[in-house]
């Protein structure tokens, strides 16, 4: 069986916009929750956006929280020389504002720092809706490309884990009858030979109804045939793929509920151990798990 489409919970994806809308950079990250929760930061020209743009998320994603990110690309001048071409600039500014207030005192370096920080800056026009969307949507989907690959090798990590367990299901399925039977054999055989000398042979027929009856109450088949019934359903959903992270997490919490009630209740050593194996699989499967959309 190879699982079919699976998505993981954490993924990055980035976007570089193109003109009418140049000079924007949009991340998508997203990371493991419970349920969706999206987190849209933006600039003051996209603000209109931030509904449409969790919308565009909330169609694609079920689980995790989601961080979307706009951000301004700075184009100006780069490295020490452009910075000092407009320190320059603004020390003109000040002593030209100086000479004409008529202002006695030298202009000093926090003067013009502070003028740096307020320079012109650039007024931004809102963005068109339907070109801003358009490029948050290809950013989400870089973030789906990633959740995706993750997902696919995610998943061959948990239908190898789901095919140990099915093996040592496999396995003890062959012992268990011949087990069972031991065992009661066994159990009975002891309780005779500890009470020959002290009941009356007309009571032997009672005393091993007894015995089996009590053998009866730590009888483990219900949980057995329910842990078989949780596997299967597990594979299946596996199989068919796409945002199954929740039904899986309640299927293993299942198997490992019936596997736990099974252990108690099972005294022979060559079911036992194996059943323990089972027990320590589902542990490392529950971890891969929580990853899962």
């Amino acid at each position: 069986m190879t699982p079919k489409t699976l998505y993981s919970m954490t993924g990055f994806g980035e976007y570089f916009t193109p003109p009418p809308i140049e000079g924007y950079r949009i991340t998508a990250k997203s990371l493991n929750h419970r349920n969706l929760e999206v987190q849209v930061s933006l600039p003051r020209e996209w603000d209109h956006l931030d509904l449409g743009i969790r919308k565009i998320v909330s169609q694609e994603i079920q689980r995790g929280r989601v961080e979307i990110t706009v951000s301004r690309i700075d184009h100006s001048a780069s490295g020490d020389a452009g910075w000092l071409q407009k320190a320059l600039e603004s020390y003109r500014d000040l002593l030209v504002l100086k000479d004409t207030l008529g202002v006695v005192e030298p202009v000093t370096l926090d003067q013009v720092l502070t003028h740096l920080s307020h320079e012109r800056s650039p007024s931004y026009q809102p963005v068109e809706p339907k070109d801003g969307l358009s490029a948050s949507n290809q950013a989400v989907s870089r973030l789906m490309e990633s959740r995706m690959t993750e997902g696919r090798a995610l998943g061959t990590i948990i239908l190898d884990l789901a095919n140990e367990i099915q093996d040592a299901v496999t396995s003890i399925e062959r012992k268990r009858p011949r087990t069972l039977e031991k065992t009661r054999s066994q159990f009975v055989a002891k309780l005779k030979d500890l009470t020959r000398e002290v009941i009356a042979p007309e009571s032997e027929r009672r005393l091993e109804e007894e015995a089996l009856f009590y053998l009866s109450r730590k009888d483990n088949e219900e949980e057995w045939q329910r842990l078989k019934i949780h596997l299967t359903r597990f594979k299946q959903d596996l199989s068919e793929g796409g945002s199954i992270g929740k039904s899986l997490d309640f299927l293993i919490q299942e198997m490992q509920r019936e596997i736990n009630t099974f252990i108690t209740k099972e005294a022979h050593p060559e079911i036992f151990q194996p059943a323990m194996g089972i027990r320590n699989i589902l542990t490392k499967l529950k971890e891969q798990i929580q990853n899962v959309e």
